[in-house]
């Protein structure tokens, strides 16, 4: 059985997420799958299914992953095994924590991993991170931060939001990391994205020492036979290549002025408190 110490990679959407995820992976010491959209629902939702068996509960929960629009990307022929396995459960371990391990060494085995340690990076996590903090106080959070006119800009090019929805998008996402991370357990690291892309090697190590995984300077470059998601999307297409820093500044050369008065109300505001400064 997985430890209950799951690493999650949060933040706003286009921040690094999808990359940190793939030199985690090249390591061989911890499995994340792609994005799951539904963890933080399912959390919030468990205390209300209080009234059903555990059979029921399991089937709801795997029902969530297995009727995603974006199932697909998961790769895996079905969840039905999945939910086999987890109706033998003993009485004891009939919890929402249980459900995720055996869900997260499913994934792995799917995709020819064994190692007994999972995280997860899908940047939806924020809207329900106070649940996942309370269900995960020990486990690591890894924040990471982008230039909220590069992060906007990176979405409208990945045809994601338009431009006020993917301002309010960083916002709201950063919000959450600053207000749910405090109740953390363990510290929390904070790395943003142009440190992440400057200096790959130096804060790499940082990070994989902060998690407590042995780092290589060949996993900047090893890619994972099996990233699922990342072959299906073009927004994840640059994961693959070298790490480089060539759109730090992406949003101030491609957005237009007029884009640019298109973002929402607060924007500058959290710029500037993630120490971006202001316009």
């Amino acid at each position: 059985m997985m430890p209950h110490e799951p690493l999650f990679v949060i933040g706003a959407p286009r921040s690094g997420n999808t990359l940190t995820r793939r030199v985690f992976m090249a390591s061989g010491q911890i499995y994340i799958p792609p994005e799951t959209y539904v963890f933080g629902e399912i959390l919030s939702r468990w205390p209300k299914w209080r009234g059903l068996t555990w059979r029921e509960k399991v089937f709801l929960a795997c029902a969530y992953f297995d009727r995603h629009p974006h199932r697909d990307d998961f790769e895996v022929g079905s969840f039905t095994p999945l939910w086999q396995r987890l109706e033998q459960a003993p009485k004891a371990a009939q919890t929402v924590h249980r459900f995720y391990d055996e869900l997260y060494a499913f994934l792995a085995v799917e995709h020819g991993f064994t190692t007994a340690r999972w995280g997860d990076k899908t940047p939806w996590n924020t809207t329900y991170l106070k649940n996942i903090v309370k269900a995960y106080p020990n486990a690591y959070y890894l924040y990471l931060k982008r230039d909220g006119v590069d992060a906007v800009a990176s979405q409208v090019k990945a045809g994601m939001r338009s431009i006020r929805d993917s301002g309010q998008r960083w916002i709201d996402a950063n919000n959450a990391c600053l207000k749910y991370l405090k109740s953390a357990r363990r510290a929390p690291l904070s790395v943003s994205y142009e440190e992440l892309v400057q200096e790959p090697e130096a804060v790499f190590r940082r990070i994989f020492d902060w998690a407590g995984l042995e780092f290589d300077v060949e996993y900047l470059t090893r890619v994972p036979a099996k990233l699922a998601d990342v072959g299906r999307h073009a927004h994840h297409e640059a994961v693959t290549r070298p790490i480089t820093p060539a759109s730090i500044g992406l949003g101030r050369r491609t957005l237009t002025s007029e884009q640019m008065s298109e973002l929402p109300p607060g924007f500058y505001e959290m710029m500037q408190k993630l120490s971006y400064g202001a316009k």
